[in-house]
C-alpha cells in the first residue's frame, strides 16, 4: 500500500521540480520510504516515483521503484493478496525470487502472462509498469476501484498519480469541471460522471481497466479486463458457499507483516468481519477493534460494538470525537479528500484511522461494500419491490414481515410510483433543481442514474454510482495516516457469486442482507445478526453543525 506518481514529457528542469512537488504531496501515503527513477530518451524523460507503506516484506529489497532485470520498472500501490499462490505457480514455471513481497510477484506475472496478468490477481491495486522492450507504460486499476489512479495529459506530457493533488503542479491553470459537478449538486453523487473529476482535464482510470501508453506514438489505449455480470452458478448450499468465500477472503487479507486492527461500528457488516478475523487471526490477543461513538443518543451505537467485542473476546477502543475535534479538522479533511463529500460521517472514519495510527496499527479491516453487494440499503426497497411484483409476489406477501428502520410500506410504494420502470425522472429533477437548464443533460442523467432492470441497477451502484465515492473516502481517510484498509466483501469471487444469485435469496422474511445474516449464523448473537436499525459510524452532525438546544457532552 503506497502512493505513486509519474510523468512522461519533454526534457525540462522545471518538470523535475514539479515532479518532486507531486511526490511530496503523496508522501503521507508512504511514510516508510520515498524514491524515484529518471529514465532518459532522446528528447524526452520518464520519471517514476513511489512512496512506500511497508506492509509485506519490510526489507529494503522490496522498496520501489522496482526493476525486473533491464526489462521492466514498476511503481505499485496496493496488495495482491494471493501473491503466495501466484509465487508458487510462477516458481514452477522457472521464476526465482529475491524478496518476500508481492511487488516482485507482479513483475514476474507480467513477464509470463503479459497484460492479462491482472486477471490472475485477487487484490486491490493501481500500478504503472514501464516496459523497456515494448516501449510502453502498462497501467492497471483493480476490479472495483479500491485503489485510486488519476491522470492528465496534453501535447507536452502525460502525468499520473494516486491523488489529484500530486498532479496539480503540472497544470498551468486549475479549472472546475462543470459536467462532473452537476450530478453531485443534484443527487449528491460523485465519482460517477464518465471518468471525469471535479478538475477539468484530470481523469480517473476506471475500475477493472488497463491503460497502455505507447511511448513511440504517444497513444493511449484503454481496455476492460473484468465485467460484473451474472454467471451460471451452482445455487445449492448457497449459504455455505457464501460463508466459505467470505472466510477465504478474510484468510487471504490477514497476510501481513505488521499489526492488524478492525473497524467495528456494531452493525452487521463490521461485526461479521471482526468475527471471522478472530476465528483466523494467528494472534487474536493482539487484535484491536476501534469504534467511533456518537455523542447523540439517537445515533450512539457503542453498546452494540461493546456487545460484539465482549462476545468475540477482542480488545475494543472506543473514541468519541467532539465538536472541537470536528472543527479543528474541518478544513484538513476537505484537503485530504481532494473532491467534495456530502456527510460529516467521513470525519468519524478519519478519527478512527487517526486512532489506529496512534495505536501502531498499519492495516485496518472494514466492512465497506457489503451493503452494495448483499443489498443492505433501505433505499433499495422500492427496486426490490418492483422485482417482487414481476415475480408475481403479492403486495401483502412482500410487506407482511418488512423489517425497516426508516422505510414504511407507504414510503416504499411512494418511491416505487415515482419512477415507474426506471430510477430516473428528469422532469422531476429539473423542477426541484436551481441549476440552469443549460447545464442539465437528459441523456447524461439517464446514463448515470437510469436502469433497465435490477441487474443494471445493482451493477451501477457497485461499479459506478454509490460504492466508488465510499471507496474514495476510505482510501483518503486511511492513507493520510499511512494506514492500509482491507475490504473482504470486495473479493471478486464473493461479489461474482452473490451478484449472480436471485434477489429472493438476498431479501427474505422482510430482511435486507438476509443472505449474509443467514450465512453467518453461529458466529454472532442472533440480536446482532438480525438487527435492522444499523447506522454505521454515524456522526452527531446536528450537534456539530448547530442543533438548536442540543448540548455537547
Amino acid at each position: 500500500m503506497c502512493g505513486i506518481v509519474g510523468v512522461y514529457c519533454k526534457k525540462s528542469s522545471a518538470v523535475l521540480e514539479k515532479f518532486k512537488a507531486g511526490l511530496k504531496e503523496i508522501s503521507h501515503r508512504g511514510p516508510d520510504y520515498q524514491n524515484f527513477v529518471e529514465i532518459d530518451f532522446k528528447d524526452k524523460q520518464l520519471l517514476l516515483g513511489h512512496a512506500r507503506l511497508s506492509i509485506l516484506d519490510l526489507d529494503s529489497r522490496s522498496n520501489q521503484p522496482m526493476s525486473f532485470g533491464e526489462k521492466y520498472t514498476l511503481i505499485f500501490n496496493g496488495e495482491i493478496y494471493n501473491y503466495l499462490e501466484l509465487k508458487q505457480e510462477l516458481f514452477l514455471k522457472g521464476y526465482r525470487f529475491n524478496t518476500q513481497g508481492d511487488g516482485e510477484v507482479l513483475l514476474c506475472a507480467y513477464d509470463y502472462w503479459g497484460e492479462s496478468c491482472v486477471e490472475h490477481f485477487n487484490g486491490m491495486w493501481a500500478f504503472a509498469l514501464y516496459d523497456k522492450v515494448k516501449e510502453k507504460i502498462f497501467c492497471s486499476r483493480d476490479r472495483f476501484g479500491e485503489k485510486p489512479f488519476f491522470y492528465f495529459y496534453d501535447e507536452e506530457q502525460f502525468v499520473f498519480a494516486s491523488e489529484i493533488k500530486a498532479i496539480l503542479p503540472f497544470l498551468e491553470k486549475r479549472e472546475a469541471n462543470i459536467p462532473a459537478i452537476i450530478p453531485f449538486i443534484i443527487r449528491g453523487n460523485i465519482d460517477c460522471y464518465k471518468n471525469e473529476t471535479f478538475f477539468k482535464d484530470i481523469f480517473r482510470l476506471e475500475p477493472s481497466c488497463n491503460m497502455v501508453i505507447d511511448l513511440k506514438e504517444l497513444k493511449i489505449q484503454k481496455t476492460a479486463y473484468y465485467a460484473l455480470t451474472k454467471k451460471e452458478i451452482d445455487t445449492s448450499n448457497f449459504y455455505v458457499k457464501t460463508k466459505e468465500l467470505l472466510e477465504d477472503s478474510i484468510r487471504l487479507r490477514l497476510r501481513s507483516d505488521v499489526k492488524i486492527g478492525g473497524c467495528l461500528s456494531g452493525g452487521l457488516d463490521s461485526s461479521c468481519v471482526n468475527a471471522l478475523i478472530t476465528k483466523y487471526h494467528p494472534k487474536k490477543e493482539e487484535f484491536i477493534a476501534i469504534h467511533a461513538k456518537s455523542s447523540l443518543t439517537s445515533s450512539d451505537e457503542s453498546k452494540w460494538a461493546r456487545e460484539v467485542a465482549k462476545y468475540l473476546g477482542i480488545n475494543l477502543c472506543v473514541i468519541e470525537p467532539s465538536k472541537k475535534d470536528f472543527f479543528e479538522t474541518l478544513e484538513r479533511v476537505m484537503l485530504v479528500q481532494d473532491e467534495p463529500f456530502g456527510s460529516t460521517s467521513i470525519y468519524m472514519q478519519y478519527f478512527v484511522m487517526q486512532t489506529a495510527r496512534e495505536l501502531g496499527i498499519k492495516v485496518m479491516f472494514d466492512g465497506q461494500g457489503a451493503d452494495e453487494v448483499f443489498l443492505g440499503y433501505e433505499s433499495y426497497l422500492d427496486k426490490i419491490y418492483r422485482e417482487a411484483l414481476k415475480a408475481n409476489i403479492s403486495e401483502e406477501e412482500f410487506f407482511r414481515n418488512l423489517k425497516s428502520f426508516r422505510y414504511s410500506k407507504e414510503l416504499v410504494i411512494a418511491e416505487y410510483n415515482k419512477t415507474n420502470d426506471v430510477d430516473f425522472d428528469f422532469d422531476r429533477i429539473l423542477q426541484r433543481s436551481n441549476i440552469k437548464a443549460k447545464f442539465l443533460n437528459k441523456e447524461m442523467f439517464k446514463d448515470i442514474f437510469g436502469y433497465k432492470d435490477f441487474e443494471t441497477f445493482n451493477r451501477k451502484i457497485i461499479m459506478r454510482n454509490g460504492l466508488q465515492a465510499l471507496l474514495r473516502y476510505e482510501d483518503r481517510d486511511s492513507m493520510v495516516f499511512g494506514i492500509e484498509t482491507r475490504l473482504p466483501y470486495l473479493d471478486y469471487r464473493l461479489v461474482d457469486f452473490v451478484f449472480s444469485l436471485p434477489i429472493d435469496l438476498k431479501f427474505q422474511k422482510g430482511y435486507l442482507k438476509y443472505l449474509l445474516r443467514k450465512s453467518m449464523e453461529g458466529l454472532l448473537p442472533q440480536n446482532i445478526l438480525y438487527r435492522y436499525n444499523k447506522m454505521g459510524f454515524e456522526s452527531p452532525q446536528s450537534l456539530w453543525l448547530g442543533g438548536g438546544c442540543l448540548k455537547e457532552k
